[in-house]
């Protein structure tokens, strides 16, 4: 078993037990205590939970899980439009962009599209095929495991597959922006997959509908620091310079 299904199912367990003890840990996975503890470090300083003596606990316990991918799909989905087409006006043509598996980068990838002349590297499903029926546009899928809910790969070989390329923007939809917290995913393999592709890109242009802001989730992505480009439907902003703030 990978490192990231390790930490991803340590998550499942805290969701649902409250607490997790590194010897059942360890028993669960096969492995040593040593390697439950490295996992246990590295969900920490990610902001995914807090070790205590002999296990871990839950970082929060008034984070929301997120809902069904199809019922995000309906929410907000004018205000996601709208986000999507102003963050096109960013694009040069003949950029090179890395787009994760999200509604609101699902509703930019739709405007991308009908501007065409663009290269477009996602972990998406639905991205993809979008992209691929388009004229005047590369698509690349990345490799990886599909996830039950949300359409796009991810594990190991995403993440090793993104490390091949070098890309001008990464375009990325958190579940949380948060003044102190800075950037957030519920999901910890999604965040791998955000912060692998801001890694790989030159500028970072995150799409944020308002009913994400002031919000965090359980795993952190980035600080604030390290947006490059804002696009929104939030009318104010104080915690970010308005020269990175675009509203939609």
């Amino acid at each position: 078993m990978w490192s990231h299904e390790r930490q991803t199912k340590i998550l499942e367990l805290l969701g649902r037990d409250g607490k997790v003890l590194t010897n059942h840990l360890a028993s669960l996975f096969e492995v040593s205590r040593e390697t439950v503890r490295r996992d246990l470090l590295e969900m920490e300083a990610t902001g995914s939970l807090s070790r205590v003596h002999g296990g871990a606990i839950p970082q929060s316990s008034d984070i929301q899980p997120e809902p069904a991918f199809t019922e995000r799909l309906r929410e907000h989905a004018q205000a996601k439009d709208a986000i999507g087409t102003k963050a096109c006006e960013l694009i040069p043509e003949g950029a090179t962009l890395m787009i994760d598996a999200g509604t609101t980068t699902l509703a930019f990838a739709r405007a991308l599209v009908r501007k065409g002349n663009v290269r477009i590297i996602t972990n998406s499903i639905e991205i993809a095929q979008l992209a691929a029926c388009a004229e005047h546009c590369e698509i690349l899928l990345l490799g990886g495991r599909p996830h039950c809910d949300v359409p796009g790969t991810y594990g190991e070989m995403t993440l090793s597959e993104i490390d091949r390329f070098l890309a001008d923007f990464a375009v990325i939809s958190p579940v949380g922006l948060h003044q102190q917290r800075g950037v957030t995913d519920y999901e910890l393999h999604e965040a791998e997959v955000a912060r692998a592709m801001m890694r790989r890109a030159k500028s970072c242009v995150m799409l944020c509908h308002s009913s994400k802001i002031g919000i965090e989730s359980r795993v952190s992505i980035c600080d604030l620091a390290a947006i490059d480009y804002l696009v929104t439907d939030a009318s104010t902003l104080p915690f970010l310079p308005r020269g990175r703030i675009y509203q939609a």
